[in-house]
């Protein structure tokens, strides 16, 4: 590769959208340049693959439209090396090949669309935009977890013992979650929630949030509310109700002691965040209780599911995912 993957930037939010094409034809790249100018693109050109890779110092497109067959590097390796470095990158190929073998081959290369020669340039333009239009929705929703992401890392950040909980709880809680046999698009919301399951401690006063001394009864009452108020801020969210149970009921538990609502029928994935919260916070410790190790953690878990207030399912994932990725040593 020309360029090493490390110093590959996104272009800004604000930047015009960047659409590169690639050909080992001039007059072709002419053409394609031409017919995208109505779309108000920069429009960047290579000669071939490996010519398109040397480009990306300065960014990466939104939208990449390659030919198949090229001298150097052609298409298809293009293809993979884009999507090694964003899976999410749109990659067009363009092919006078019209044989079954060449487009499964970009599909298994990780292609997105197909546009055969000669080309229709209204239907490029259209397909372009379109590419535009999800990669632009795309953009704006990582800039949107990104400034969550921070939020709770600026709630993390006032006390010690909480740093980078949120990251350690997602993870626990997909290792667990991947054991139940969760889908994709169910892992996401997962991770996407229990990074933000303590968003609603942002308004917590430091002396409670950093919980220096065991907490009085109006301090508990205060630190109850904080799942209600993640709700409450994450309500404008296109994505509030796939993420709502994790916030707000990842304090919830099957007897009905938990709070805010006092359920006693919790879904399980919440409940595998539930378990990876109870775990993080036994491990890292607080300033009035030392810190437990694994198998101490391990075993106050198991104490909830006898008392009814954790599920054992939920316990049992997450143990094998703690063995799976050997945080766990086996027959413990």
């Amino acid at each position: 590769m020309g360029r090493g993957e490390g110093s590959v930037k996104s272009p800004g939010a604000s930047a015009m959208p960047r659409v590169l094409v690639v050909d080992d034809d001039p007059l072709q790249r002419l053409l394609l340049v031409r017919a995208l100018g109505p779309l108000g693109l920069e429009v960047r050109e290579a000669r071939n693959g490996q010519e398109a890779l040397d480009l990306l110092g300065d960014g990466l497109p939104q939208v990449v439209v390659t030919d198949v067959h090229m001298p150097v590097m052609g298409g298809l390796e293009l293809t993979r090396h884009l999507k090694a470095l964003d899976p999410l990158l749109p990659v067009i190929l363009l092919t006078a090949d019209r044989e079954r073998e060449v487009r499964l081959k970009g599909i298994e290369a990780g292609a997105d669309d197909f546009l055969n020669r000669p080309l229709d340039l209204a239907e490029l333009r259209l397909r372009v935009k379109g590419h535009l239009e999800r990669r632009g929705l795309q953009e704006r929703l990582e800039d949107l977890e990104r400034a969550l992401l921070a939020l709770v890392r600026a709630v993390e950040a006032r006390d010690a013992y909480t740093a980078g909980h949120g990251e350690r709880v997602a993870q626990y809680a997909l290792w667990a979650a991947e054991e139940l046999g969760a889908k994709a698009a169910e892992l996401e919301d997962l991770r996407v929630g229990a990074l933000l399951h303590d968003v609603g401690k942002i308004g917590l006063p430091d002396p409670i949030l950093r919980g220096a001394h065991p907490l009085t009864e109006e301090a508990w009452r205060l630190i109850r509310q904080h799942p209600v108020k993640g709700e409450e801020i994450l309500r404008p969210l296109r994505a509030y109700p796939r993420l709502r149970p994790y916030v707000r009921w990842h304090h919830e538990r099957l007897d009905g002691s938990g709070y805010p609502d006092g359920l006693t029928e919790v879904p399980l994935l919440v409940q595998a965040v539930s378990v990876a919260d109870i775990y993080d916070a036994l491990t890292s410790g607080r300033a009035y209780l030392a810190p437990l190790g694994p198998e101490g953690a391990l075993a106050a878990l198991e104490a909830e599911v006898r008392g009814g207030r954790l599920s054992r399912e939920a316990v049992r994932a997450f143990r094998s995912g703690l063995l799976r990725h050997r945080l766990l040593r086996p027959g413990h």
